[in-house]
């Protein structure tokens, strides 16, 4: 149900969080499994079930996880805008918004969790092809500078999403990217650009050090059976939920 990044454990057991994936949930036909969100068209009352469970495992109560409307850009907006209903593709929190969980939804797009290694403040990002060239990883990394966590404090987990060997692009969509992150091979017809790569080089590019970023979980498109995959099932299919924050 939940898959988590060693690298928060030593943080304080009031934080939590979590990559979901689609195991143990109660929706049915192409949402199958634990799905957490309701636009791509599932029952609601499943999508409520789901939550209740994954809040329940995680160690949180439903009330305080806050979700923004994503947009596939670099906005980055504080809780507190986030249940406002600002639409934005990273929110962050401090302790003293406490309780609040904060979360992204993804299906093949990067989900990415930072936090303070002093447990005082986190984010989750939402990072698909476009939101990486946008910018929204950065930005991230900014918005918690400017609350007083520099990226040499930060620890970083890169969830489940869509590996290189599934992700197959235009020339278009390849050119905004380094070539060490974009692979060429015989056998494809197209470029494939390696998401995981790109999201990992802009977190070190921002000053989080290598050391302090974790890889989560596999590749959503290759395992049907444990994750959601929008370029796999298309767009009546389940969401994930990435989710970190202060239970108390």
């Amino acid at each position: 149900m939940i898959e988590r990044a060693r690298i928060f454990d030593a943080l304080d057991a009031r934080i939590v969080h979590g990559f979901s994936t689609r195991r143990g949930g109660a929706s049915e036909g192409s949402y199958a499994g634990l799905n957490l969100a309701t636009r791509t068209g599932d029952d609601p009352a499943k999508v409520a079930e789901n939550l209740r469970r994954l809040c329940a495992a995680a160690g949180f109560a439903p009330g305080t996880l806050v979700r923004a409307r994503q947009v596939h850009g670099a906005k980055v907006v504080a809780a507190a805008r986030a249940r406002a209903g600002a639409a934005a593709d990273g929110i962050w929190a401090h302790r003293d918004d406490a309780p609040v969980v904060v979360g992204v939804h993804t299906a093949d797009c990067v989900p990415v969790l930072l936090a303070d290694e002093a447990g005082r403040a986190v984010a989750a990002v939402h990072a698909g092809w476009r939101g990486l060239v946008a910018g929204v990883i950065p930005a991230a990394v900014a918005a918690l500078s400017a609350a007083g966590v520099p990226p040499q404090r930060l620890l970083a987990a890169i969830g489940p999403c869509i590996e290189q060997a599934a992700f197959e692009v235009g020339e278009a969509v390849a050119a905004h990217f380094p070539p060490e992150v974009v692979a060429r091979r015989p056998e494809w017809p197209r470029p494939h650009v390696d998401l995981v790569a790109a999201a990992r080089a802009q977190l070190v590019g921002c000053g989080v050090a290598p050391d302090r970023i974790e890889r989560v979980g596999g590749c959503t498109f290759a395992h049907p059976e444990r994750y959601f995959s929008y370029r796999r099932d298309g767009a009546n299919m389940g969401q994930h939920l990435a989710f970190i924050g202060f239970a108390g």
